[in-house]
């Protein structure tokens, strides 16, 4: 006869700081130094957010908390809530509140949190929680009691894991974030590099170096610092988020990116001699350090191969192309077309911050699927006279015909327009209107005439 002894499960804190509002990474550390000092396991959310394991059996998680609130307190002088679950998105939505939730209690403490409480798991979007809002599905508790085929058929595979996690029944452990030792790595010549191009080839033994420490403590990490330090004692530093599977080769890449981009931006110092700007060291320091193990994991599971590999075709495309090349696009504020979306480089710039706010006179969803095309045409009446917009925003005609590519295409449907007038008290005043249309061959597409001339500003799938 054999025993099996069990191991009783650990529950999970949530740390979240009351008012941060920092931007880089590095500058949570002071916190997490300050956590350290309670547990060595600390596992790293988002900057201002972090979570650590409570074993059973390890004392009142009410006093716990406390001296959690007040070490953090007192040496980094910021305040924080604290939230405790068996899982970790309960004790994610609980650190809202301050909430201890009581063992075996998650599925309860989740049935009555509201539907948009999903958007935390990082699996659905807002789109999928307005479309249950709008089916009556408005809180986690009616969302779990869907039929998990219906909800896997409907919106897909990530939002059945997300009724999985609004019923409490899937979790996966913490990553614990090591006590880093000093793991940065530093080149320093005897002879200062005179040039962007010396230092450069110096990058990649520095980028095997790094990398090489890192696998020899069973570590990744999920950005790097480059600092280059110059004769005249100036420093240069930047902080790149990465991917924990990156290459020697790739990590070199960025390394030489930022440093052909100081160069671009002029001389270090300005009016300084050749050993002024010569580099006297470069540096290579990780931050956001895991397990190797887990290198590959998201915050509610692993990566799929089909993402892997896609992000290896991004950053050889950024090795070819350069790191500008390959940008993340996202909506933003904005009433024209071209000012619905903005764009940042992937893994060199922050993503672009979300709307904030609706803005009178947008134009309506859906949006044109072809943006950018700007071809002139005209919009002709049905004798052929050019049809205009008055100052009132009434056309002059009722629309017929569109001239396009030297072809005269008959309109099928037509709505608007829409007139817009824009900073009217500054410089940068402007009046356009803008027409939909449907053609007779079957094409839809989205016109704006400004300063006298009709544009085919987008056009619809």
């Amino acid at each position: 006869m054999t025993a099996r002894v069990g191991r009783a499960p650990s529950r999970v804190l949530v740390m979240r700081l009351v008012d941060w509002d920092g931007e880089d990474a590095a500058a949570f550390e002071p916190v997490l130094e300050a956590l350290d000092l309670l547990t060595p396991y600390v596992e790293v959310l988002e900057p201002g957010c972090a979570a650590v394991p409570l074993r059973a059996g390890s004392g009142d998680e009410a006093l716990f908390c406390e001296r959690l609130i007040d070490t953090v307190s007192g040496l980094v002088d910021q305040d924080c809530l604290t939230g405790v679950a068996d899982g970790l998105f309960a004790a994610l939505l609980a650190a809202r509140d301050g909430r201890i939730v009581p063992t075996g209690g998650d599925a309860a403490f989740l049935a009555g949190c509201d539907i948009a409480d999903l958007l935390a798991t990082g699996l659905v979007g807002p789109d999928v929680c307005e479309t249950l809002r709008h089916l009556g599905i408005d809180t986690l508790g009616k969302f779990r009691e869907l039929p998990p085929q219906a909800v896997a058929e409907r919106f897909g595979a990530p939002a059945r894991r997300a009724q999985m996690l609004a019923a409490g029944r899937f979790s996966r452990p913490l990553v614990p974030r090591p006590a880093a030792p000093e793991l940065a790595v530093v080149e320093t010549p005897e002879t200062p590099y005179a040039t962007i191009e010396h230092a450069v080839f110096a990058a990649r033994p520095l980028a095997e170096r790094l990398l090489r420490v890192l696998d020899e403590r069973n570590l990744a990490c999920t950005r790097v610092t480059v600092t280059a330090r110059t004769g005249s004692g100036l420093e240069r530093r930047r902080t790149w988020q990465i991917d924990p599977a990156i290459t020697a080769a790739d990590l070199s890449r960025r390394v030489r990116w930022q440093l052909e981009g100081w160069l671009a931006a002029g001389p270090l110092v300005h009016g300084g001699d050749e050993a002024a700007n010569a580099v006297t060291s470069l540096e290579l320091a990780p931050g956001g350090l895991v397990g190797l193990v887990e290198a590959g994991r998201g915050l509610w599971g692993e990566k799929t191969a089909a993402a892997i590999r896609a992000e290896a075709a991004l950053r050889h495309t950024q090795s070819l192309l350069g790191p500008e090349a390959v940008r993340v696009a996202g909506h933003a504020d904005g009433r024209d077309l071209a000012e619905r979306y903005a764009s940042a480089a992937w893994e060199v710039e922050p993503a672009p911050p979300p709307p904030s706010g609706p803005w009178p006179g947008g134009l309506p969803d859906p949006l044109p699927q072809l943006t950018g095309t700007g071809q002139e045409v005209e919009v002709l009446d049905a004798a052929g006279a050019p049809v205009a917009v008055s100052a009132r925003g009434d056309l002059s005609a009722t629309p017929a015909l569109v001239a396009l590519g030297g072809r005269r295409i008959r309109i099928a449907a037509w709505a608007g327009p829409w007139p817009v007038a824009e900073r009217w008290w500054s410089a940068e005043a402007r009046r356009y209107a803008r027409l939909q249309v449907e053609l007779a061959d079957g094409s839809l597409a989205l016109l704006a005439r400004e300063d006298g001339r009709w544009r085919a500003v987008g056009w619809y799938d």
